[in-house]
């Protein structure tokens, strides 16, 4: 089936150290959430990831998101730059119908299948999640999939900035630094001068003081831009200035090797401070402090998360040092490329599975299993169940339409051509 071989045979045009980030990206967001909506049917147990150093990143995996912004952003504006950069135009045509075919046929599927799966799912809103606007829209259908509208978003507007705006700066540091201080500005602003958040936050998850928090900041397009951005800015110096790329990490291997081992320490040390954004906290990093400190470390630490992946995506594909090839060797495995692949249909399909699931089976083993038990049951048959379901709407739904947009984008460039 020549589906699945799509699934399994990598091409070798892909970055493979890419696939590896957006496989541990979904990953790591399923076993957030595996987590976190256990967590007030077992919250004593479920506690107990704060008191272990090496599982409070379970507790962090809102940074997955993150992690698939930047990545997004880097091979979208690849693609972008380099059409730009050879014919000196963007086909706006072709981009958004690709766009569309790719992600609309699988997620109409997805919404479809919520309606039997979701409670109390809000489906009136649904046209928001089709307009790619329901992160602004409160209580929207589908709620987890605000990050789609803030790419959807985004890939609005960065075809025209590259065709039309980046032309007018000779020094493209310009705009790119600009949009990056404009985010973190307004997230200054939100969080200090509108809201006046006291981090951590201490939160308890789905009350109505944590539902304001989600639905009137975490989500909005303005505040979580910054990852795309940060993949966008990769993609522009992956495409304008790849010889100057080879040249820094062959000619200043050990600044280069440096830096690495620093974004490294900045990706694990992010991944382990909580901000009690989801769950009250017993302690915190930040007990005893300055308030302005846990403020400002809100405020900035996705962008620094953001900007050390990339440097760590720009290693792996430049890099030869001996420090930075076990990374790039274990990002680039075979075993993620499939995940990775499937990686749109399982984000899509994982909240809808664990809400319908685990009330279900929490019923049926809550007389035979610990609660430990049970919430591991839960967990690991989530992720079996949610790979599985997902590789099948990639190969039935994804792949198929995938045909049709290959088929496109080909008579397309050929009309150019004649």
């Amino acid at each position: 089936m020549k589906y699945f071989s799509r699934l399994t045979k990598r091409p070798s045009q892909n970055y493979k150290p890419i696939d590896g980030i957006r496989a541990l990206a979904v990953l790591w967001v399923i076993v957030f959430h595996a987590w976190l909506f256990q967590y007030n049917d077992f919250t004593e147990i479920s506690d107990k990831i704060f008191e272990n150093p090496f599982l409070i990143w379970i507790s962090k995996g809102d940074l997955g998101v993150d992690l698939f912004f930047v990545i997004s952003g880097f091979l979208i504006g690849t693609i972008l730059f380099k059409e730009f950069k050879k014919v000196g135009s963007i086909n706006f045509k072709r981009f958004y119908l690709r766009r569309f075919l790719r992600l609309i046929p699988v997620y109409i599927f997805a919404m479809i299948l919520g309606l039997f799966l979701l409670e109390d799912s809000n489906w009136q809103t649904a046209w928001s999640n089709l307009l790619y606007v329901n992160n602004f829209v409160r209580e929207s259908y589908m709620g987890w999939t605000w990050s789609l509208a803030i790419e959807e978003q985004f890939y609005v507007v960065i075809p025209f900035a590259i065709a039309f705006v980046f032309p007018f700066f000779k020094n493209k540091a310009v705009p790119f630094i600009s949009l990056a201080l404009i985010s973190i500005g307004l997230t200054y602003h939100y969080s200090v001068n509108i809201y006046d958040f006291q981090v951590p936050f201490n939160s308890v998850f789905g009350d109505d003081a944590w539902k304001d928090w989600f639905w009137e900041y975490y989500m909005l397009t303005q505040l979580r831009y910054g990852g795309l951005l940060a993949g966008v800015i990769g993609a522009y110096i992956n495409v304008y200035h790849q010889e100057k790329l080879l040249l820094f990490f062959k000619k200043n291997n050990k600044t280069a090797v440096i830096l690495f081992i620093i974004s490294l320490f900045v990706f694990f040390v992010i991944s382990s401070i909580s901000l009690g954004q989801w769950t009250q906290l017993k302690n915190s990093i930040f007990d005893g402090v300055n308030p302005d400190i846990p403020r400002l470390y809100e405020v900035v630490h996705r962008e620094i998360f953001c900007y050390a992946v990339l440097y760590i995506t720009l290693s792996c594909l430049y890099s030869k040092s001996n420090i930075v090839k076990p990374v790039n060797s274990f990002l680039s495995h075979r075993f993620f490329y499939p995940i990775a692949q499937v990686s749109y249909s399982a984000y899509l399909f994982h909240e809808m599975f664990m809400f319908w699931f685990f009330p279900k089976f929490n019923l049926i083993a809550e007389d035979y299993l610990t609660e430990f038990q049970i919430i591991m049951s839960n967990s690991i048959i989530s992720i079996f169940a949610i790979i599985i379901f997902a590789t099948a709407m990639y190969l039935f739904i994804e792949q198929p339409f995938q045909d049709i947009k290959n088929k496109i984008s080909t008579k397309t460039k050929k009309v150019a051509i004649s």
